[in-house]
């Protein structure tokens, strides 16, 4: 699946989305059709984190590793739900403390223009190849990002990008507030390539996250 493909999935599927120029924001909506109902998700099985006090409901029961594993220094848990030996090809990865809210604005009080600065923003000093805001469920509202498979790298300091590097995967990554206030970055793995059906279940999943 190519990016732009792989946008315009998450654009269309379950979130409720609205197009600002070039950089995406979201605002609420209440066509049915273009919503997928938390509730659908509910067929799969709730995890439940002793360790990090939240609840998600899963396409299946996952197995548990520390994030810190895959991703040195971070905290959370990572949802393993395939895996041929060491090699991850599907998991959601659970980050806690994953943005100092101090310096990151609310997302659910920005208008329109401080969304698509605050976007523009990111996509400058992120490997992005597309970010938006979302509405996450009704009342909160999260950062929603792909990263980019061929990402520019300015090596010689000239302010100019020389060298192209390419990934050997893509990423769904989803940046929110908890019910309860903390900082959670959640992140989709899917080896080798994304794909539709596990976005949609990232996207479904997603909107079940609740902090106990």
């Amino acid at each position: 699946m190519n990016g732009k493909k792989v946008m315009m999935t998450i654009g269309c599927l379950a979130m409720s989305l609205l197009l600002a120029g070039g950089v995406q924001t979201a605002e609420a909506k209440k066509d049915k059709a273009s919503v997928v109902s938390s509730t659908e998700a509910e067929g799969g099985y709730l995890y439940s984190s002793k360790d990090y006090g939240y609840m998600i409901v899963c396409p299946k029961k996952p197995h548990v590793i520390p994030v810190n594993l895959l991703m040195e220094g971070k905290k959370g848990e990572a949802l393993i739900f395939d895996n041929d030996g060491y090699h991850i090809q599907n998991a959601w990865l659970v980050l806690t403390d994953a943005f100092d809210k101090k310096k990151t604005p609310d997302f659910n009080k920005m208008n329109g223009a401080e969304a698509k600065k605050y976007l523009e923003d990111i996509m400058q000093s992120n490997p992005y190849e597309g970010v938006m805001v979302v509405n996450l469920n009704q009342n909160n509202k999260a950062i929603y990002a792909l990263t980019a498979k061929e990402v520019e790298l300015d090596t010689d300091g000239d302010g100019k990008p020389d060298v192209t590097a390419k990934a050997d995967t893509q990423m769904a990554v989803l940046f929110f507030r908890g019910n309860k206030g903390g900082c959670y970055s959640l992140q989709l793995i899917d080896n080798p390539e994304l794909r539709e059906s596990e976005i949609v279940k990232f996207q479904n999943g997603a909107m079940t996250f609740k902090e106990k």
